[in-house]
C-alpha cells in the first residue's frame, strides 16, 4: 500500500472516531480547565455589592423575594418584568441565599461555565461538515475557542454585573437552541428528531424569555442550516424562500409581542424620548460595531467601560469616522461572503456577528452601547479567529504560541477589569476617569461616595452632573437628599422645588420635600401634605410609606402601623416596611409581635445589622441573654461599626443589670 493511500485511511480513520463523540477525559479536562480559569479571573469581584440596575431589579424587587415555593410566588416572580426566565432565576436564588451579591454572581458564573460548554459542543458538532481531510487540522478549535471565550474580558459586564444575568442566560439558551437543533438534524431515528426538537424551540422560547434580542434565533438557525447542512445551495434557498419568510414573520411576531401590538407608535415615542433619530442611531452604530470588533481583539481594560461616551453620528462625514467604519464593515461582509465556500465556518462566523446584532446595534433606540451587547455575538467570531490561527498559520509552534499569548493576555485583562468591580466606588471612578464629560457618572459616584459617608466628595461628583446636564431632575433629587442628611435644608428644599419644575408629577421629589419639613419640625404640615398627595394618588405605597414616617415621628404609632399594614398587604415582603413595622411594635412593648416581624425580617435580608441588634433587644428584655449576646454579636460581624450593638453587647458581658422597660433601657432601637 503507497503512503498516499496509508495517510488516506488513517484520516478516514480519524474522522469515523471523531464522528463517535469526544473522549471522556478530554470533556473532564477541559471542564476543570474552565472553571478554574473562571474561579480566578472572577474572584476580585466575587464579594462586591449589587451594583446599579442590580438595586431595582433585585434588591428592591420584592416580587423576587421568594421564601417558598409555590405556584402563586412562582408566578409572582415570573410576571415581575417582560424578561421571566431570568427573575425566576433572581427569585431562586433569593430563596437559597437570600440578598447576598455573592451567591447571585456564583450562580452567574455557573452559567457562563455552562454557556462556554455549550459552545464546545455546538463548534465540535459543526466541524462534523468541514471536509474529512481538515478535521484533525481542527481537532482542538472547539477546546480552544470555549477557553479563550470564557476568559475574554468583554463579558464581565455579563457575568459580574448581576442583573445582565438576562444576557448570559439568553446567551446559554441560544446555544443550546442550536445544539437540539444540529442533534436533531443528524438523528437517526424519528423519535429522537422529534424530542430534540421540541427542546430546541422550547429552549428558543427561554432564550428570548431571558432577553427579547434572543428573537433573531430562527434566523440562525435557518443560517446554519444553509451553511452546514445545505452547504450554502442556491437552489436550496430559493426552494425554501417561503421558510425563510414564515421565519422573519415570527421576528416579526415577537416585536409586535413586546411592542404591545403597537410597533410603530412604540418606536415613535422611543424616538420621542431620546436625543436621537432611528437614522441617527443607525449611522452612530456603525462606529460602535467598529468599537467592539476592536474590543474583540484587543480588549484591553483601559479600553474597557460601563459607559462609554460616543460621539453621535449626525451625518455620514459627520464624524468622518462614520463614513470609515461603514466602509470597514461593509469589507468584513464581503470577507464573510468570499470565504463562505471555502471556509464556511469563517463565513458563518462573520454573518453570525452581524446578525446578532441587529436588534441592539440599528434603528431600535436603545442605549447607544453597552460592552454586554457583545456576549452572544462574539461567540463565533472567537471561533473564526482561532479557525484562522489554526488554517492559515503553518508553523505549529508559531499557532501555540499565539493562543499561549491571547490566553495569557486576555485573562490577566479580566482579572484586572474585575477588580474595577470590586464596590461601586471603583467602578464609578474609572467610569469617570475615561468619560469624565458624561453626567451618570458623576451622579452614580456620588450615590456610592454619599452611601459611604464621603458627603464632601458626593456634592462635588454630583455638582459636576448638574454642570453637565441642569435639567436632569433625578440629580437634583439626589443632591437635595445629601443636603438633607448634612441638614442644609435649605439647600436641599431649593433642588426639590428645581425638580419638581422639571417634573411636576416627580412623587419621590415631593415625599422628599415634605420629609424635609419634618425635620425642620413642622410635622403637621409634612403629614398634611401627604394626605393631600394621597387624595391625588391614593394606592402609592411610596406615599403611604412616607405618612407612616412622619405619624411616627409625630408620635402617632397606631396611624404609622395602620399605613405600614396597608402597604404589606400589597406588599408583604417589603423589608423596609417589616422592619420598620416590627420597631414600632418593639417600641410600644409589643414585643412577640416585634419578634415575629423581625425574624422576617432576617429571613429576608440576613445581612440587616440593625434587625438582629434590635432581636437581641428583645431576648435581652426576656432575659435570655445567650440569645441576646448572638443576635448582638452577628449584627456586629454584618456591621462592626455599629456602635448600639457593641454597647449592647458590652452591657452583656459586664453583667450589669439591664431595665425592663424596652424604650428606657437599651441602645440602638432605630
Amino acid at each position: 500500500m503507497s503512503s498516499h493511500s496509508s495517510s488516506v485511511t488513517n484520516k478516514n480513520n480519524f474522522y469515523e472516531s471523531f464522528r463517535k463523540g469526544r473522549p471522556v477525559w478530554e470533556l473532564l479536562a477541559l471542564s476543570v480547565v474552565l472553571l478554574l480559569f473562571i474561579a480566578l479571573l472572577y474572584s476580585p469581584s466575587l464579594n462586591g455589592p449589587f451594583l446599579f440596575d442590580d438595586t431595582n431589579n433585585i434588591v428592591r424587587n420584592n416580587r423576587i423575594h421568594l421564601t417558598e415555593l409555590t405556584i402563586t410566588s412562582l408566578k409572582k416572580a415570573v410576571t415581575s418584568t417582560s424578561r421571566p426566565v431570568p427573575m425566576l432565576s433572581f427569585g431562586l436564588d433569593y430563596f437559597l441565599h437570600g440578598l447576598s451579591p455573592q451567591w447571585f454572581r456564583i450562580s452567574n458564573l455557573l452559567i457562563h461555565f455552562c454557556t462556554a460548554m455549550l459552545l464546545y459542543f455546538v463548534l465540535c458538532d459543526t466541524l462534523l461538515f468541514l471536509p474529512k481531510e481538515d478535521v484533525k487540522k481542527y481537532y482542538w478549535l472547539p477546546a480552544i475557542s470555549a477557553l479563550l471565550w470564557v476568559v475574554h474580558p468583554l463579558h464581565i459586564q455579563s457575568v459580574t454585573y448581576i442583573v445582565q444575568r438576562m444576557n448570559s442566560l439568553a446567551g446559554f439558551f441560544y446555544l443550546l437552541t442550536i445544539l437540539c437543533y444540529i442533534k436533531a438534524r443528524i438523528a437517526e431515528d424519528i423519535r429522537t428528531q422529534i424530542i430534540l426538537t421540541c427542546c430546541s424551540l422550547i429552549a428558543m422560547f427561554l432564550a428570548i424569555g431571558s432577553k427579547p434580542n434572543a428573537a433573531v434565533l430562527p434566523c440562525t438557525v435557518f443560517l446554519y442550516e444553509w451553511f452546514f447542512f445545505q452547504k450554502i445551495s442556491w437552489k436550496w434557498l430559493f426552494n425554501r424562500l417561503p421558510i425563510f419568510f414564515v421565519t422573519l414573520g415570527m421576528l416579526f411576531g415577537m416585536v409586535y409581542f413586546f411592542t404591545h401590538g403597537h410597533p410603530l407608535v412604540t418606536l415613535h415615542h422611543w424616538n420621542t424620548t431620546n436625543p436621537f433619530t432611528c437614522i441617527q442611531r443607525l449611522m452612530t452604530e456603525f462606529r460602535v460595531l467598529i468599537l467592539y470588533l476592536s474590543l474583540l481583539v484587543f480588549p484591553h481594560p483601559s479600553r474597557l467601560n460601563f459607559d462609554h461616551d460616543i460621539l453621535l453620528s449626525t451625518s455620514m462625514v459627520t464624524p468622518l469616522s462614520t463614513l470609515f467604519s461603514f466602509a470597514g464593515l461593509c469589507c468584513l461582509f464581503l470577507v464573510g461572503i468570499l470565504s463562505s465556500r471555502r471556509h464556511p465556518l469563517l463565513g458563518f462566523a462573520v454573518f453570525w456577528f452581524f446578525l446578532n446584532s441587529i436588534i441592539e446595534s440599528t434603528i431600535i433606540p436603545l442605549d447607544l452601547i453597552f460592552e454586554h451587547r457583545t456576549y452572544i455575538p462574539s461567540m463565533m467570531p472567537v471561533a473564526g479567529i482561532v479557525y484562522a490561527m489554526l488554517g492559515f498559520i503553518r508553523w505549529k509552534y508559531v499557532k501555540v504560541f499565539l493562543a499561549v499569548v491571547l490566553l495569557s493576555l486576555w485573562s490577566v485583562w479580566t482579572w484586572q477589569r474585575n477588580a474595577v468591580w470590586q464596590s461601586g466606588i471603583s467602578l464609578w471612578q474609572d467610569c469617570v476617569r475615561k468619560t469624565p464629560g458624561q453626567p451618570r457618572p458623576h451622579e452614580s459616584l456620588a450615590y456610592y461616595l454619599e452611601e459611604n459617608g464621603q458627603f464632601i466628595k458626593a456634592r462635588k461628583h454630583y455638582l459636576r452632573a448638574l454642570q453637565l446636564n441642569p435639567d436632569d431632575p433625578n440629580t437634583h433629587n439626589n443632591i437635595a437628599n445629601l443636603y438633607a442628611k448634612t441638614g442644609r435644608y435649605q439647600e436641599a428644599v431649593q433642588h426639590y422645588e428645581i425638580a419638581l419644575k422639571i417634573r411636576p408629577t416627580y412623587t419621590q421629589a415631593k415625599c422628599n420635600l415634605s420629609m424635609v419639613l419634618a425635620r425642620q419640625g413642622q410635622i403637621d404640615q409634612a403629614i398634611l401634605r401627604y394626605r393631600q398627595l394621597l387624595q391625588t394618588d391614593p394606592d402609592n405605597l411610596l406615599i403611604h410609606r412616607g405618612l407612616g414616617d412622619m405619624l411616627t415621628l409625630h408620635g402617632d404609632f397606631t396611624g404609622a402601623l395602620h399605613e405600614y399594614d396597608f402597604i404589606l398587604q400589597l406588599d408583604p415582603q417589603n423589608v423596609e416596611i417589616l422592619y420598620n413595622r416590627s420597631v414600632l411594635l418593639l417600641r410600644t412593648g409589643y414585643l412577640l409581635q416585634a419578634e415575629q416581624g423581625l425574624k422576617k425580617v432576617i429571613q429576608l435580608n440576613p445581612n440587616r445589622a440593625k434587625a438582629h441588634n434590635n432581636l437581641g433587644i428583645i431576648f435581652e428584655n426576656r432575659g435570655n441573654v445567650e440569645e441576646a449576646a448572638r443576635s448582638y454579636r452577628r449584627a456586629l460581624q454584618i456591621d462592626p461599626k455599629l456602635q448600639d450593638a457593641r454597647n449592647n453587647l458590652k452591657r452583656i458581658s459586664n453583667m450589669l443589670p439591664t431595665s425592663k422597660n424596652v424604650s428606657g433601657g437599651f441602645s440602638g432601637i432605630k
